[in-house]
């Protein structure tokens, strides 16, 4: 059993058949810190902002890190653009690190997003606040990358419809 190094959630591969993520220049709120891969979206002031656990209003996923708040409300940075046939790798995220794991079991949950340090995840113990499908956990596809006893594992996930296309209040 590894420990998988927690990294932001990054593009595998589209299910409509497109290679790449569409991207754009949004404006950033001036107090916003983030890192590449970590969840965006805008906020009614049309504002880019980070999003927090439980968050079900999503729409891009950073492409640069902002490692220091920008200190204006005029600055664009590029974003990806998702959609709900994105097929995205993230980590697994559980309270107990044994339990953060990605099982075949878990194929076509729904989970929450869980976020700590700029760090966005896929929790594993929280089906109240949908926002993620697990459609394969990653040592299914990588099995000389990825151990199925890997801890903090590694999973292959599309974002819910529903939460791209939220409401930003």
């Amino acid at each position: 059993m590894t420990q998988q190094t927690a990294a932001n959630p990054r593009f595998r591969y589209n299910a409509a058949g497109l290679d790449a993520m569409a991207t754009r220049r949004v404006l950033i709120d001036g107090d916003a810190t983030f890192q590449a891969g970590q969840f965006l979206s805008h906020d009614n002031d049309g504002l880019v902002y980070t999003e927090a656990s439980d968050s079900v209003d999503i729409q891009y996923l950073a492409m640069e890190n902002v490692a220091t708040a920008i200190g204006n409300d005029t600055t664009r940075k590029r974003v990806a653009v998702l959609t709900a046939n994105d097929i995205l790798e993230i980590n697994a995220y559980h309270a107990t690190p044994a339990s953060a794991v990605f099982a075949e079991t878990d194929v076509g949950i729904r989970y929450a997003l869980y976020v700590a340090s700029n760090i966005c995840y896929c929790d594993v113990s929280d089906t109240d606040h949908d926002c993620f499908i697990v459609v394969a956990p990653s040592w299914v596809e990588s099995p000389y990358i990825d151990a199925a006893a890997d801890t903090y594992a590694r999973g292959l996930v599309k974002i819910l419809d529903t939460v791209i296309n939220a409401e930003s209040t």
